[in-house]
This record gives C-alpha cells, structure tokens and sequence, in this order.
C-alpha cells in the first residue's frame, strides 16, 4: 500500500509540474510585467491557503481517497483554464482554481501517506515522499519545457490538464481507501479565516513547526518561483533548459532524501538534524544571492538545494511525533501556513526582482535563517 501510495505521488507530481518551465514563456508572449510570476503565484497560495484545513478536515471526516482524486482532477481543469486565456483576470481566476485543487491533493497525500506508516517507517516513508515529490516535479518539468518548446506554451498546458483528469479518475477508481475510521458527520472547518486565537498556541511545539513550515515555504517558494523566470528572462535560456535545471535539482534532492535523510535520521536526533540543515540553506541562499562570481554561486546553490530538500520530511516526521490525533486538520493548518509562506515568498520575490534579480534570493536566504531560530526554541521529544 505505501508503495502504490508513493507511486501516485510522482505521477501526480509529474502533472502538476510540467507548466512552470513555459509560465515565463507565457508572461512574455502576453506582454505582461514581469512582477506577475509572483501575482500568479499568489493567487494560488491565497486559495491554498483558505482552502488547506477544510480539505484536511474533510479527509479526517469523510476518507481519503476521494479527495485526493477531487484534487487532481480540479487542478487539470483550472489548467486548461489558465494556458488557454490571454486576459489577467481569468488568469487569476484560474490561478486561484488551481490551488485549490493542488491544497486537495498535498494535505490529503500527506495525511495518507502517515495513514500507511508505521512509527519505526514514518522517517522513511516521508523522505520517500519527498523523493518521489521531487522526481516527478523535475521530470514534469523537463516535459513540460520540451512540450512548450516544440509546440507552444498551450500545448504545455493542455497536455497537462488532460494528464491530471486522466490520473485523478484512475485514483478514484483504484485506490483503497486509507482512513480506516472516517466519521460519518462533515463540518466546515473556517477557524483559519478567524481572527481570533487558534486552538493551536504558537508557544508549543506545533506552533513552532507551523511557523517553520511558513518560513521555509517563503523560501522555497522565493527562490523556485525566481529561479525559472531568471533563467529565462536575464539568462536567455530556452523552457527545455529551464525544466533541464530543474530537474537536476529534482535529482539532487532525490539523491539527498532517499540516500542521506535515511543516514541522518539513523545517526542523529531529527531535531538536531534540521537546525543545522536549515541554517545551512539559509546562509548558502544568502550569500550565493550577494556574491558576483558565477562559480561560487553555483556550488552555494548546490548547497541550498541539497540541504533545503531535507528539511520538509525532517519537519513531517516531528509534526507526526507531536500531533497525537485529528493528524489530517493539523496538516490542514500546517497546509494554510505553508500557502502564507507562498503567499509572501510569491508576491515579495516578484516585486523585488524588478528592483534587482538576485534580490529574491537573498529574500529567500533570510527567511530560512529565521526558520533556523525557531527551531531552537523546538524542545525534544
């Protein structure tokens, strides 16, 4: 079962990658600001966000196979939706669309995949997770790229749209359901959208792993929402190379969770384990922001994504060891902290870029490091 659940994970993750290589090709053909990668962005982490604990919620509720192909299946629409329009308004309409189908589809993965593991398995499940996340983001991306590159940007995206209803009706069809103790009653979960204290404090150590997910999803977000427009509107490069990059990196980080995450958490206490990777991400990001030599930004960026690819299973298997039940809702609200670091990480690195394009990379460094203080504040369990 772990098995078939990891393997519709990178299926899914092939789907739901193969645009970004040809998005920036898609800003430039409609001769829109550059800023708007990140309006884009933005406007699916919004909806991630509101959307993030009412689908932990319901999976808690209701099962989860459902909704993790309800997820795939929204997604493939929302993208023929955004290739195929030409005006900002229903871009964003769209964009928005596609979050709320892609938040469907990761809290509810997630919460399945600590439904099938075992406490002594959790460590290794979640890397594999991450592994098979990062395998199909890059090899979604290199097809992505060569589709868009060969045919046009639209063909990139129709393509993926038919890919992910195409998958989300096998998954309805095939898979065993994993929640074995649904109940039976739905309740809409809006405490997120309250301006009010959570039943969460932020002083525990939930709330500290809540804040590190935020922090780190600035991050990554920054710096993957950067990397590909840099690459293709300072650099020059071609949406083949673009999703090339990208799924080196892909495969940097699946060397790193099936290979050396396994190894840390054998040798090491996971808390410790994710200080000094996170500390490590951070400082890289920062100074190979700042630095004027290629060959030196280039081995820190190396060093970003060797060491960034490891913190989200490390930070998963300690929100699991915490979280003693209602584990889909948590991940729910982990879910709408995660889409407010995109939020934030989205809309910063775009209007920033256009003042300077390594600025959001520094952005993006900084947030890390402040990740790393939180962590210290993180007692062991």
């Amino acid at each position: 079962m772990e098995n078939i659940i990891l393997l519709i994970n990178f299926l899914v993750m092939i789907a739901f990658n193969m645009a970004h290589p040809v998005t920036p090709m898609m800003i430039q053909t409609l001769g829109l600001p550059d800023y708007m990668f990140g309006v884009f962005f933005s406007m699916m982490a919004i909806s991630n966000f509101v959307m993030s604990p009412i689908w932990g919620k319901w999976s808690d509720q209701a099962g989860r196979k459902r909704y993790l192909a309800i997820g795939t299946i929204l997604y493939g629409l929302s993208q023929f939706g955004f290739g195929l329009s030409t005006q900002v308004l229903p871009i964003l309409f769209f964009r928005a669309l596609g979050g709320i189908g892609a938040a469907c589809f990761s809290i509810v993965m997630i919460a399945t995949v600590s439904d099938v593991s075992s406490p002594e398995k959790r460590a290794r499940n979640f890397a594999w997770y991450m592994a098979t996340y990062s395998l199909g983001a890059g090899i979604g991306s290199i097809l992505g790229g060569y589709i868009g590159q060969q045919n046009g940007y639209i063909a990139s995206f129709v393509t993926q749209g038919i890919y992910s209803i195409i998958l989300g009706i096998i998954i309805f069809i095939t898979l065993k359901e994993t929640n074995t103790n649904p109940r039976e009653q739905k309740t809409l979960y809006l405490e997120h959208l309250k301006f009010t204290k959570s039943s969460i404090s932020l002083k525990g150590d939930i709330g500290v792993t809540i804040i590190v997910m935020a922090l780190i999803s600035l991050t990554t977000t920054a710096y993957n929402s950067s990397i590909n427009f840099y690459i293709e509107a300072v650099l020059g490069l071609s949406s083949t190379l673009n999703g090339t990059v990208t799924a080196t990196s892909a495969v940097i980080a699946l060397f790193m969770n099936i290979l050396i995450t396994p190894y840390l958490a054998k040798k090491f206490s996971v808390y410790k384990s994710i200080k000094v990777i996170t500390l490590i991400a951070g400082v890289s990001l920062v100074i190979g922001g700042a630095t004027t030599s290629p060959v030196i930004a280039g081995i820190l960026i190396f060093a970003f994504v060797s060491s960034s690819s490891m913190i989200v299973p490390m930070q998963q298997t300690i929100v699991t060891k915490i979280a003693a039940e209602n584990y889909g809702e948590v991940m729910g609200i982990q879910g709408s902290a995660k889409a407010l670091g995109m939020i934030i990480g989205s809309l910063g690195a775009g209007f920033i870029f256009m003042i300077d394009p390594e600025l959001p990379f520094i952005f993006a460094g900084i947030s890390a490091i402040l990740a790393f203080y939180f962590l210290t504040r993180l007692k062991e369990s």
